[in-house]
């Protein structure tokens, strides 16, 4: 099987494991709410922070409820991320992957909530996956020292893009790296190791992105510096054996074409 057929694979894994932990949470949540969680939750998403956890994960000897616990957080908060990301008052987004945004679907007030409910559930199984570095570590790279805090340098134009992107997107990588690593009883070195493989990848993941987006200044440069965090990636995991899945990862994330 290539590479991009197992990752297919790897999706629908967890897709299931996704639709599974919403379903648990049914029962509690209002309807309303669970169907616009729900919507933004299965629109499409390429799945690599989950795919790049379970494979971090997989280096070690995973416990299956800690692990499938530690993939919807890490997905939730990067749906949560998205909803409110297309909002009228950020980004002003009609539509995602060709699907019209929550906002446009559900309503702003709902989109809101249908991001704060997924954020909070994220924390939720986070908290109840049974090693409490798997919250602490969330709540660091998503919260006002990571991610969130790198969406409002961006929408202040602070910083120089290195900072803006490590914050904004490759602390999450790092967090979906380190989380599957505990999942998978990892030591403290090999953490290390995919600790700073996650920041790479992520910061090699936007610059595709921009690319893609033709958003890039200086197009030629930007490829390059996305082919030299893949390496720096690469080599941060060389040491640690059965690493096939994330060095091809490492090579896809910057050759994918969406």
């Amino acid at each position: 099987m290539d590479f991009y057929a197992n990752f297919l694979e790897e999706k629908k894994k967890i897709d299931a494991i996704l639709r599974d932990l919403l379903k648990e949470r049914e029962e509690f949540i209002y309807p309303p709410l669970y169907r616009a969680m729900e919507y933004s939750l299965f629109s499409g998403g390429k799945r690599i922070r989950p795919v790049l956890l379970k494979w971090c994960a997989e280096l070690g000897t995973p416990d299956p409820a800690t692990l499938n616990r530690s993939i919807g957080a890490i997905e939730f908060i990067h749906t949560y991320s998205l909803v409110h990301d297309d909002l009228p008052d950020m980004d002003n987004d009609d539509t995602r992957r060709g699907k019209p945004t929550s906002h446009k679907v559900f309503g702003p007030a709902m989109a809101i909530l249908a991001g704060d409910g997924l954020l909070t559930e994220a924390f939720y199984f986070s908290g109840s996956a049974g090693d409490s570095r798997l919250t602490r570590i969330l709540a660091q790279c998503s919260g006002a020292e990571g991610m969130v805090g790198g969406q409002a340098a961006d929408i202040d134009k602070y910083g120089d893009k290195d900072y803006i992107i490590t914050l904004k997107t490759a602390y999450l990588f790092k967090a979906a790296a380190l989380m599957g690593g505990i999942a998978g009883s990892l030591d403290d070195d090999k953490l290390d190791k995919i600790g700073v493989y996650g920041i790479n990848l992520g910061k090699a993941f936007q610059l595709r992105d921009d690319l893609l987006d033709l958003e890039a200044e200086g197009l030629d440069e930007t490829e390059k510096k996305a082919k030299m965090l893949v390496e720096k990636a690469k080599e941060s995991i060389a040491s640690i054996s059965g690493t096939q899945n994330l060095l091809k990862l490492a090579d896809f994330v910057i050759t994918r074409k969406g």
